[in-house]
């Protein structure tokens, strides 16, 4: 027993003791830094999911409010068919739609750059643009630039390019 007595006498010495609470204080500050991580992935991941949420209740109501418009379906169908003949009314509503997706589109491109949204999500929005590229109002609202981010026109330029090469 004696030699016991010995090792604890030397382990609670004093220099062990600050040596012992300086350990278990990082060791704390550590598992501390670990708990702040994981909370802000969590806030990240209920962020996105709100952001998507919010995206997808603002495109219900569009698409809603559209599919009540007679002159607004009438619009779209001309466009999307490449038809043409569009009434004055009609017109207008296919770009003030038009303009609206685009504006989503562009909040997507954003949000993608900024790491907000995945692969999979920008590459479904990129092939909305293409869609939007191949119809006049589309090819229209795309092509003036109002209201469009630099960087998102870049992105509009780098799709007609690519539509251009399909063609040939």
């Amino acid at each position: 027993m004696p030699q016991h007595s010995a090792i604890w006498s030397d382990i609670l010495s004093n220099s062990n003791w600050k040596d012992i609470a300086e350990l278990i204080g990082i060791a704390a500050i550590v598992a501390s830094l670990l708990f702040v991580g994981l909370q802000m992935k969590q806030s990240q991941e209920i962020a996105l999911s709100a952001a998507y949420q919010a995206r997808t209740e603002v495109l219900v109501e569009f698409l809603t409010s559209a599919a009540t418009d007679e002159v607004a379906l009438a619009a779209m169908e001309k466009n999307f068919s490449g038809a043409g003949g569009f009434t004055p009314d009609e017109r207008t509503a296919a770009t003030f739609m038009t303009r609206a997706g685009v504006a989503l589109m562009q909040n997507s491109h954003y949000q993608y750059s900024e790491g907000f949204l995945d692969e999979e999500h920008w590459q479904s929005v990129r092939t909305l643009i293409k869609q939007q590229l191949q119809t006049p109002i589309g090819r229209e609202v795309l092509s003036d630039g109002q209201q469009i981010r630099p960087s998102f026109k870049r992105v509009v330029d780098e799709i007609s390019q690519e539509i251009s090469a399909e063609a040939n």
